[in-house]
């Protein structure tokens, strides 16, 4: 299934344009704080870019529920602003971004702010961008609003999470993201399955930890599709999830055991109820050649001149 795997991949990445517009779209929103918040030329320096797309791995078919997460770095005076309230301060914070993006996005798009970002939903609903503001602290992490239950600040660390998922995919030469990519298109493929994104990440790193820690090559992505099932099938203590799981794995136990038959047909069959329409089908199994009868002749005998 070398080739089939290979297709699927690059059919999930996400094309030039669709980065380009996603790159598009959350500079813009960043740029529109920065003028805000700050009086110096916008450069990049005060969004870090988080999640999915920072990892490269968010699939196509896009959806709506693929949104780019960044952090907007807000400056010290702004948080003892809201930190001075008596109570939530950072509710309030929520709302002043989000009044500050309006002025920008305020005809065809909808901005909502709700727990701890300010979602700015685009016209075409692809590429919404989720704003989280966000102190830069000394060691490097950030302090973030919560603005549930009457609001506090929380500690949060992406760039220990973008410098494991970076470090795990350097080891592996991409398998990481491959494999993340993958996985994400069968997430997408059972809308009702509760696995986050970073769940799923941590538990792709964890696993290349003990296999395939080098990386492989496209004929070997069916045994680490299901064993990775296996891997989270056996720390699964989400029952719901579990069943999920199971189900897969049995799928890939069941395609790789067409492949091992010489029927790729019905294991494409197999892996597309795992992944989706977006794993290539077999339209037919390869016909087996006939084998040539030679008859044997049978010697005439040396006596039978004799007579």
């Amino acid at each position: 299934m070398k080739k089939p795997f290979k297709k699927f991949n690059e059919d999930i990445k996400l094309t030039s344009n669709q980065k380009e517009d996603a790159k598009t779209k959350y500079t813009n929103v960043s740029k529109t704080l920065h003028k805000e918040y700050y009086d110096t030329e916008y450069d990049g320096k005060t969004k870090f870019l988080f999640g999915s797309y920072k990892t490269k791995t968010n699939t196509r078919p896009l959806t709506e529920m693929q949104d780019v997460d960044v952090l907007f770095k807000i400056p010290q005076e702004t948080f003892d602003k809201f930190d001075d309230y008596e109570s939530k301060g950072q509710s309030a914070l929520l709302q002043e971004i989000k009044e500050v993006l309006k002025d920008t996005y305020s005809t065809t798009d909808k901005i909502s702010a709700w727990g701890k970002v300010v979602l700015v939903k685009m016209s075409d609903n692809t590429h919404n961008v989720e704003v989280l503001p966000a102190l830069e602290k000394d060691d490097g992490t950030f302090t973030i609003p919560n603005s549930a239950n009457g609001g506090s600040w929380e500690s949060f660390d992406p760039r220990k999470q973008v410098d494991e998922f970076q470090t795990s995919n350097d080891n592996t030469n991409g398998l990481t993201a491959e494999l993340g990519r993958m996985m994400k298109a069968w997430k997408k493929n059972i809308s009702s399955m509760d696995y986050s994104s970073y769940e799923l990440l941590s538990d792709i790193i964890a696993f290349l930890e003990t296999e395939f820690t080098t990386g492989a090559e496209y004929e070997e992505y069916h045994e680490i599709v299901k064993n990775f099932l296996d891997y989270i099938k056996t720390r699964c203590n989400n029952e719901d999830r579990k069943s999920y799981i199971k189900t897969a794995y049995n799928r890939a136990i069941k395609g790789i055991e067409y492949m091992d038959d010489d029927k790729p047909k019905e294991a494409s069959e197999e892996w597309r109820k795992i992944f989706g329409d977006k794993f290539p089908k077999v339209e037919e199994n390869p016909k087996k050649e006939q084998k040539k009868v030679v008859p044997i002749l049978k010697p005439a005998s040396p006596w039978s001149k004799l007579g």
